[in-house]
């Protein structure tokens, strides 16, 4: 998945000499959290945040009859961090984490600007690949860290009829192990627990199944 398959593209812009007062009241009229702030040609240049727009305005003295008012150029972080659109979304997830940041706008050639990445773009990516929002079962397992353990696993649950719909592996506390997070459909929980068990190498952590909602429900 790469970020230009989950990126806002042609984003809201701010301009350098814009004014602080509208990218506020642009905030509030259309729930933005944040502007790229881009020249006269397209390219990026800073980006700002609600939050800075409000604390620079709580606190600049006035501009001045001859200034006329104050400019987005004052309150804008420059440089900004930036990925291109065939930059891994997972890579873009760990940039915003490593500089604690909750958006990036992605630019091409030249620096101009042709969309953003925001956390909750990432959170939807990160729903969807694990499947929260389909009927399954999730089921958190931990297998020898060792080559074909996974596939191993795949085809005993394929012989109960069952089929992983995402997988998501991360580390276990013993190196020689791995825990794999997966959505199983069309097998029962009883079945796909027998399925997993007739591997004694395998360790069952942990089994959930989301109550889906009676249409019309909005509990």
């Amino acid at each position: 998945m790469l970020v230009r398959d989950r990126m806002t593209p042609n984003p809201i812009t701010l301009r350098t000499n814009s004014d602080p007062l509208a990218g506020v009241a642009i905030c509030k009229s259309g729930g933005f959290c944040r502007f790229p702030v881009v020249d006269e040609e397209g390219r990026l240049v800073g980006i700002v945040t609600e939050n800075d727009l409000k604390l620079f305005l709580s606190t600049a003295p006035s501009p001045g009859v001859i200034k006329r008012q104050h400019r987005v150029e004052q309150v804008m972080h420059s440089p900004v961090v930036s990925v291109p659109p065939d930059y891994p979304l997972e890579e873009a997830a760990r940039l915003m984490i490593e500089h604690d940041i909750g958006g990036l706008p992605v630019v091409e050639q030249e620096e101009r600007l042709v969309g953003i990445i925001t956390r909750s773009d990432i959170f939807a990516q990160f729903v969807e690949a694990l499947g929260a929002n389909t009927h399954s079962l999730r089921i958190v397992v931990q297998v020898p860290n060792r080559p074909g353990e996974l596939s191993k696993l795949a085809g005993r649950i394929a012989q109960h009829g069952g089929n992983i719909a995402s997988v998501v592996s991360h580390s276990a506390q013993k190196p020689e192990y791995i825990r794999l997070t997966m959505r199983v459909e069309g097998v029962e929980r009883g079945e796909l627990l027998e399925a997993i068990g007739a591997d004694p190498a395998v360790d069952v952590l942990h089994v959930w199944e989301r109550e889906l909602r009676a249409e019309g429900d909005d509990r």
